[in-house]
C-alpha cells in the first residue's frame, strides 16, 4: 500500500511538473507570437495575424483551428504562423476545450450544445477581427477534425473549405449532410494504418469517394501505411490548397489576388 501511495504521489508530482512546463512554454511562446485572446460566452479563443503585410488593415482569409483538450493553442499557432503564401488570420477556437477524453464524437447532446454555440463564437470573431467572410476555413485534428467537418457541413454557406485531419466519417451528423460537400471544398487526410479510428477503412473510403464525386475540387487523401499521428506533416500543404477557393467555390488566381490588394 505504501508503494502504491508513493507511486500515486510521484504521478501527481509528475503531472504538476508537466503542467508547469506547458504553462511555462505557453508564457514563453505567447509574446513571441503576438497572440491575442477573445473571450465569448465563457470560452477563450486565441488568434495571430500571419505572414507578410498581415498588419495592414484589409480583411484576411481566416483559418479556424477547432482546438481540443489535448492540443495547445500556442503550439498550434506557432506551427502555422508565417507558413502560407499570403497573409492569413489564424484562430484557435476553444469550443471543445471543456470536453473530457471519454466524450464520443457523435454524442447528440454535446453536438446540440456545440452546434448552437459555435455561431456565436464565429460572430464574435467577425466583429472583433479582420475576417474575410468569403474565405473562412475550418480545420482540426482527430476528434476536433471530425467536429470541424461537422460544423462546416452543418452551415456550408458560411465556409470556403474544411480540412479534417486524421478524422473519421461515421457520425450521423456527417453522413446525413454529405450533400453539403458540394458547397464546401473538403480535403480529408487519413492514414491507411490509423488504429485510433473506431470504424472501418472501407466505410471511410466510400465516404471519401462520394465527397470527391460531389465536388471536383475536394480530395480524399489516404496515406498508405501511415498512422494517426503521421498526418501532422501533411496539414500545412492541404490548408494551403484550400486557400485557393472562396466560399462560392471559385478558385482564386494571381490577378484576383493583386486586385484584392
Amino acid at each position: 500500500m505504501k508503494k502504491m501511495a508513493n507511486k500515486r504521489r510521484f504521478a501527481a508530482i509528475l503531472c504538476l511538473v508537466l503542467a508547469g512546463g506547458l504553462a511555462g512554454a505557453a508564457l514563453w511562446l505567447a509574446p513571441r507570437l503576438a497572440v491575442g485572446r477573445i473571450r465569448t460566452n465563457g470560452i477563450t479563443s486565441y488568434y495571430v495575424y500571419s505572414g507578410p503585410d498581415a498588419d495592414r488593415e484589409e480583411k484576411l482569409p481566416t483559418i479556424i483551428f477547432v482546438g481540443h483538450l489535448l492540443s495547445s493553442p500556442f503550439k498550434d499557432l506557432a506551427t502555422f504562423k508565417d507558413r502560407f503564401d499570403e497573409p492569413v488570420l489564424l484562430i484557435w477556437s476553444g469550443l471543445l476545450r471543456d470536453l473530457g477524453e471519454s466524450c464520443v464524437v457523435d454524442d447528440e447532446a454535446v453536438w446540440a450544445s456545440k452546434r448552437e454555440l459555435f455561431p456565436r463564437l464565429l460572430d464574435d470573431y467577425k466583429a472583433k477581427l479582420r475576417v474575410d467572410e468569403s474565405r473562412i476555413y475550418l480545420t482540426g485534428y482527430s476528434f476536433a477534425g471530425v467536429y470541424a467537418w461537422m460544423l462546416a457541413y452543418d452551415r456550408p454557406e458560411w465556409y470556403a473549405g474544411v480540412v479534417p485531419m486524421s478524422a473519421t466519417s461515421y457520425p450521423r451528423q456527417l453522413q446525413e449532410n454529405l450533400e453539403a460537400g458540394k458547397q464546401v471544398v473538403t480535403v480529408w487526410v487519413r492514414g491507411e494504418a490509423d488504429d485510433a479510428l473506431p470504424r472501418d477503412l472501407a466505410a471511410d473510403t466510400r465516404t471519401g469517394r462520394t465527397i470527391e464525386a460531389d465536388n471536383p475540387d475536394s480530395r480524399f487523401v489516404l496515406k498508405a501505411g501511415e498512422g494517426h499521428r503521421d498526418m501532422h506533416k501533411y496539414w500545412r500543404e492541404n490548408l494551403q490548397y484550400v486557400l485557393q477557393f472562396d466560399k462560392r467555390g471559385r478558385q482564386r488566381d494571381d490577378d484576383e489576388s493583386v486586385n484584392a490588394e
